[in-house]
């Protein structure tokens, strides 16, 4: 029954972000070229050291070079560890495109918006953005795209009214995408996507060990809100807030980790003064202060005679707990797109399974991507929805997804083994080259050149 009203809890208070259904990036690190296509949750799998994080911090790069400001995009375009140094993608500039949905005034739009720049070279050629791009329409049968953007190298357009062509001048910097000048054009009939496309943001769930994030500090920074998704976030004073600014969200949180964990019975979180306040003066140019306020989170457990404080249950529950929030941080905040890596750590098979099926529960708008090299993430997500990195000698990381018309062909050529999905494609992956050939034929073509 709880399941059932997740999404109507979800949906309340939301903010309308853009959704975004596809993204392609290439010329990062290891990747050469990616393509994901999301329904609400993908799974990045392979063996270790393969590209996985490669992929998402591609991702994670690329949205967070518009939302930066000039300078900063000079130095990102000039940052060496970005940079691919594999033989085959020598000079190969850096792109991503992400088509979205969104919603504004009831009518629904599709937009696909992208960029490309040049990383900084030895002849100092590098280091500038040599193309941009932005279509939208109707999200409605019949219609087509139209051109927004359009940018080479050494000239930019932008459209200024919805039957003109797209080709009002706009006079950039090397280093200025039209996206972010057209954010002041207050007078565009598309301003609103514009505005949508500046605020896009990702983050990275990377806590493996959660316990950190338990724990009280001492010292808190003032340029951030006590909402705000974040690696520094402190669990228990976020839920203290989110109790009490959304409680229909604090509910579900509570009511989904109970479901996961069926011997906790409540959550407990309380504030309280520090026994011995502190008064130390702190420069005011240094964005901390003081935190004389203690937040403290408790369980009850059918197990247990008294509350248990949360810095003393299991890893994987502090893991699992984390995770959530983060994804209803994520929501409150707008964000639209988290990645979790590895959330099989901690965790027995057994509750992967329930751990999945409350992620995808939770996820409206935000979409996620999981990174991992469990077989029981194949096991358990829809097989379409995982995308399989391929060993190569060249050192190239490539993921494809398993083809929809292929499904029901390798889970069979499992069980004829004995084997479970993820336990046979785990075997594909780290046997010969034959087997490899083997995994091929269920997987979706490669078409990148």
């Amino acid at each position: 029954m709880f399941m059932e009203h997740l999404d109507v809890l979800l949906r309340n208070g939301r903010v309308n972000v853009m959704k975004i259904d596809k993204v392609t990036v290439e010329g990062f690190k290891n990747i050469k070229k990616a393509k994901l296509v999301f329904d609400n949750i993908l799974a990045l799998v392979s063996l270790n050291s393969y590209g996985k994080s490669n992929l998402i911090g591609a991702i994670n790069f690329g949205i967070d070079f518009i939302r930066n400001d000039q300078e900063i995009k000079k130095h990102m375009m000039s940052w060496t560890k970005g940079v691919s140094l594999n033989k085959e993608m020598a000079s190969k500039d850096y792109s991503i495109e992400l088509e979205m949905t969104t919603t504004i005034e009831e009518k629904k739009y599709k937009a696909v918006y992208g960029y490309q720049f040049r990383w900084l070279r030895d002849d100092n050629t590098g280091a500038r953005i040599v193309g941009e791009w932005l279509k939208v329409k109707l999200d409605e049968k019949n219609q087509k795209y139209n051109n927004y953007i359009v940018r080479t190298e050494d000239k930019a357009f932008y459209r200024t009214s919805e039957t003109g062509r797209c080709n009002n001048n706009s006079n950039l910097e090397s280093n200025e995408l039209i996206i972010n000048k057209l954010k002041a054009y207050d007078f565009l009939y598309y301003s609103e996507i514009i505005k949508k496309i500046n605020n896009l943001n990702m983050y990275i769930e990377r806590h493996l060990d959660a316990s950190l994030s338990y724990r009280s500090d001492l010292f808190i920074r003032t340029d951030t809100e006590v909402l705000q998704i974040g690696s520094n976030v402190n669990i228990p004073k976020v839920i203290f807030h989110l109790k009490n600014q959304f409680p229909d969200k604090y509910e579900l949180l509570k009511n989904s980790f109970m479901l996961l964990f069926p011997n906790i019975t409540d959550i407990v979180v309380e504030k309280s003064e520090r026994k011995n306040s502190i008064t130390a003066t702190i420069p005011e140019d240094i964005p901390l202060r003081v935190d004389n306020q203690l937040y403290l989170l408790y369980i009850v457990d059918t197990n247990i005679n008294q509350p248990l404080n949360f810095e003393s249950i299991s890893d994987g529950a502090k893991r699992v707990f984390l995770v959530l929030t983060s994804i209803l941080l994520a929501d409150i905040n707008g964000y639209s797109l988290i990645a979790i890596e590895e959330p099989e750590n901690s965790i027995h098979p057994s509750l992967l399974q329930r751990y999945l099926r409350v992620l995808s529960q939770f996820i409206v708008d935000c979409k996620v991507i999981i990174t991992s090299h469990s077989p029981y993430v194949i096991q358990y997500l829809d097989p379409h929805n995982v995308y399989i990195g391929l060993p190569h000698s060249n050192g190239i990381a490539e993921f494809s997804r398993i083809r929809q018309s292929t499904q029901k062909a390798i889970i069979n050529d499992a069980n004829s083994l004995g084997m479970s999905t993820g336990d046979y494609i785990f075997e594909l992956l780290s046997g010969s080259v034959e087997d490899l050939e083997s995994l091929k034929h269920y997987l979706e073509e490669d078409k990148y050149e």
